[in-house]
């Protein structure tokens, strides 16, 4: 191990499949619904991981039984770009070589397109867009303008190239509007994205649940019931085989007598099963996204240690580590018709190496769950969710 390394830490990530490392904090938007704008103007301690330690950490990650890296920022693309990028590419390199079998980047996609030619970049095994709607009215009230066309010119050279191409879009109050033909937006969002050629769109939430975040990403969450009858209305879509790529969706919702139906599927939750660290510049580790910007995380990395927080601060303090229960951190806002929350991360059917391969947590389904199907490359496939 090139850290010292609490064994407690061990302990609690013995079952460790992915590492999400926040290269830096500087980012060239400022999006309005963004999770992680504390970050952008204030800083304990660095702004940018150094090299030489995020190596060390993916090096012990790895021996920890890590099998999958997202480099994330602020915007990553920005990591050593004043250095030709160099930094960011011996992260890519060092990563491959330490045999994770899956890296990927996840960017706002307003990087220079010449990027997307270099030989280091290409070994990502996938690049994730950030594009939150169909046109630039949609998409540029969030993030900027300028920003959509920039990003679907390098979304479309990246198709063009070769490169595995995937689009994250979150579920804004926008996409629950309905064209003129009565459709979603939503629904426009997926065809739109199918049109690009890309492998897959990933949906993530937006919604309101007592989390600190909530005071900081805006008023752009669709209201709960609206969602439900929405993930209804596109799962009948993906049924029909009306899309011809991966749509992951995020559950988000369910009545507690459904939860206490399967406790053990529902109850997914990454902090408790120590699957998953997020490393940020300044020293923090967390599990949980939902505890970006806040006091709280389960370890600090300095001084070649890994030390586990043993204070009240420590983000897995209240949650009931054996028990499979609904979202402990979403838990803080009354829900409607008797609904519990459910991990954010919790999307049925996902079509990436820890989801399906390595925690295979679709096995935990009971049989009784409706039946959907889903697509990819117009190869039509039986699912269960």
């Amino acid at each position: 191990m090139q850290f010292q390394i609490d064994n407690e830490f061990l302990r609690h990530f013995r079952n460790l499949k992915q590492v999400f490392l926040y290269v830096t904090n500087e980012c060239n938007l400022r999006c309005a619904h963004c999770l992680y704008k504390p970050n952008l103007t204030f800083h304990l301690g660095e702004k940018e991981i150094a090299l030489e330690t995020a190596l060390k950490l993916l090096a012990d990650f790895k021996q920890m039984g890590a099998c999958k890296l997202t480099i994330e920022g602020g915007e990553p693309t920005l990591y050593g770009a004043s250095e030709g990028h160099k930094p960011l590419f011996d992260i890519i390199n060092e990563a491959k070589s330490l045999k994770y079998e899956y890296v990927r980047i996840s960017t706002n996609g307003t990087f220079q397109p010449s990027l997307l030619s270099k030989k280091e970049f290409a070994k990502l095994d996938e690049i994730s867009f950030s594009l939150e709607g169909f046109n630039p009215e949609i998409n540029d009230r969030l993030r900027g303008k300028g920003t959509f066309n920039k990003c679907v010119n390098n979304v479309k050279q990246a198709v063009a190239l070769g490169y595995n191409v995937n689009i994250t879009c979150c579920l804004h109050n926008k996409m629950f509007e309905r064209n003129p033909s009565g459709k979603l937006l939503l629904d426009d969002m997926i065809r739109f994205t199918e049109s690009l050629g890309v492998k897959r769109i990933n949906f993530h939430d937006l919604f309101k649940m007592g989390v600190p975040m909530d005071s900081w990403t805006g008023s752009f969450n669709p209201p709960v019931n609206t969602w439900q009858n929405a993930f209804e209305e596109i799962q009948r879509n993906i049924s029909r085989g009306d899309y011809h790529i991966y749509v992951r969706l995020p559950r988000c919702f369910i009545t507690r007598g459904e939860f206490e139906q399967n406790p053990q599927y529902y109850g997914y939750c990454p902090a408790k099963m120590g699957e998953r660290v997020l490393v940020h510049p300044n020293g923090i580790i967390r599990i949980c996204s939902n505890m970006i910007g806040t006091a709280f995380d389960v370890a600090r990395y300095y001084d070649g240690k890994i030390l586990w927080n043993k204070s009240p601060t420590n983000e897995l303090h209240d949650h009931k580590l054996s028990d499979f229960t609904p979202c402990t951190n979403r838990g803080k806002s009354k829900l409607p018709n008797n609904l519990v929350p459910l991990c954010f991360s919790f999307k049925p059917l996902q079509e990436e190496i820890v989801w399906k391969e390595k925690l295979d947590w679709d096995r935990k389904r009971k049989e009784e769950l409706p039946i959907y199907t889903n697509q990819n490359n117009n190869e039509k496939r039986e699912r269960k969710i």
